[in-house]
């Protein structure tokens, strides 16, 4: 079966849609499988493009978007929720961003490795660690002693209590920390120890275990949104479970099902939830980031030959 197959109608072409860059870049890269050193011109319309120079022009050399003795300060819209957006939006590392990068590299991290906000206690918070990994990783900082050490903090938290991922704030199961940890193990370009196979099926076990009852207590997740903070939708789970070999697991197949069946009679998937940061697609309407993120997944799913036009 090709992914193809599976969508009411080949929304490819309007991924491509040079009005969206990041979507345009992402989907070039991802579907048609073109290397990064192809992609300089399109890298580039992502930097000019107005929303990612909006965020450029506003950034403070000394505070950033923030406060640059609290990287956390401002949630999504600050130093750490700016610096995930635009890794989710896949720009691309240029000179201003560096600071910031090094912002959270010599304050986000605790001596002992672990990533949490400044008073956050003693237990590590998946969710932030997850999230500040694929920032690092994205934008070139992963062979950095630091962003290393971080990475076995992770993977340690993982093994040590692989049955119980949750939430240090809430005392609570929170699967959504386990998607973010496995998202930036995805990102990972190097040979991070939390990268290991290990890591990523102990992760995969804590969120199949889960029964997803999406019609009561885990509705939430059929609220598709873009961009993502702590929180995380159908979409992000299927696509991140997509890049293991737990994709064929019944209940990966029966998430991935669900979210074909969100999808409208052009083969788009609509934002369904409000964000904070980032609000230029509307909600309810169809949302070429979550479009692409279902397709990538479906071509993940069904292998075979990458798009061709």
């Amino acid at each position: 079966m090709h992914w193809m197959d599976l969508v009411a109608r080949d929304p490819v072409p309007w991924l491509l849609d040079p009005g969206n860059p990041s979507v345009r870049l992402q989907t070039l890269r991802y579907v048609y499988g073109r290397p990064v050193t192809q992609l300089a011109a399109e890298q580039r319309a992502l930097l000019d493009w107005e929303p990612v120079a909006n965020l450029r022009r506003r950034c403070d050399p000394m505070h950033f978007w923030g406060r640059a003795e609290s990287p956390y300060y401002g949630g999504p819209v600050g130093n750490f929720g700016t610096l995930y957006l635009l890794a989710q939006m896949g720009v691309p590392r240029y000179p201003e961003i560096e600071p910031v990068c090094e912002n959270l590299l010599a304050i986000g991290r605790r001596q002992d490795g672990h990533y949490a906000p400044q008073g956050g206690g003693a237990a590590p918070w998946h969710c932030y660690a997850g999230m500040a990994l694929h920032i690092l990783t994205h934008f070139g900082y992963g062979e950095d002693p630091r962003v290393q050490s971080a990475w076995e903090a992770m993977a340690e938290a993982v093994r040590n209590d692989p049955d119980h991922l949750g939430c240090a704030m809430d005392d609570r199961a929170c699967r959504a920390g386990a998607v973010k940890s496995m998202a930036a193990i995805i990102h990972c370009d190097t040979d991070a120890p939390g990268g290991d196979e290990a890591t990523m099926d102990r992760l995969c076990a804590y969120l199949l275990r889960h029964t997803y009852d999406l019609e009561g207590e885990d509705s939430d997740w059929t609220k598709l949104r873009f961009p993502r903070f702590y929180d995380t939708d159908l979409i992000e789970l299927c696509h991140v479970l997509a890049h293991t070999a737990h994709r064929a697991h019944p209940t990966s197949q029966r998430l991935l099902r669900f979210v074909l069946d969100l999808q409208d009679a052009d083969g788009r998937w609509h934002k369904q939830k409000v964000t904070p940061a980032l609000a230029i697609e509307r909600i309810f309407q169809p949302s070429r980031w979550l479009t692409f993120e279902a397709v990538h997944a479906l071509v993940l799913n069904y292998g075979g030959v990458l798009y061709a036009s």
